[in-house]
């Protein structure tokens, strides 16, 4: 039981990275500006993130033992997360550091930016604890 409300928290945690990350992604397109990789990743691990928590949340006996890609993907978010940390590193908590001079990014402020670094955080520890299991 405790494995499928990892999962939940896994595919949870994923889907709003994904979301948040995409809306700062789609804002930049907007801006017609360049897009720094750190995004990119985050985005492409937010996605194989949240289809391996659907595909392996129901409780079947392949979804415990997958234990490996768990791990890996514990090592995944936890570089996505300290690539983006130390993006606000330099400008704390400000997701306007992609575009050169003042945009308006309306959305995609300090508490956004924060809420990815969280979550972000959030899915790498439940990949461990799963993982661990």
């Amino acid at each position: 039981v405790f494995h499928v409300l990892l999962r939940i928290g896994e595919c949870i945690s994923s889907v709003i990275v994904l979301g948040l990350v995409s809306r700062v992604l789609y804002m930049v397109g907007l801006a017609e500006a360049d897009t720094d990789s750190r995004l990119i990743y985050t985005t492409v691990v937010a996605s194989i993130s949240t289809g391996f928590s659907i595909v392996f949340g129901l409780p079947f006996l392949y979804a415990f033992l997958a234990f490996p890609v768990d791990f890996i993907l514990f090592v995944t978010w936890l570089v996505a997360f300290c690539l983006m940390e130390t993006v606000s590193y330099h400008v704390p908590a400000r997701a306007g550091m992609y575009w050169h001079g003042p945009i308006d990014i309306n959305f995609s402020g300090c508490s956004s930016w924060r809420c990815v670094l969280a979550f972000s955080f959030i899915a790498s520890m439940t990949y461990l604890v799963n993982a661990c299991l």
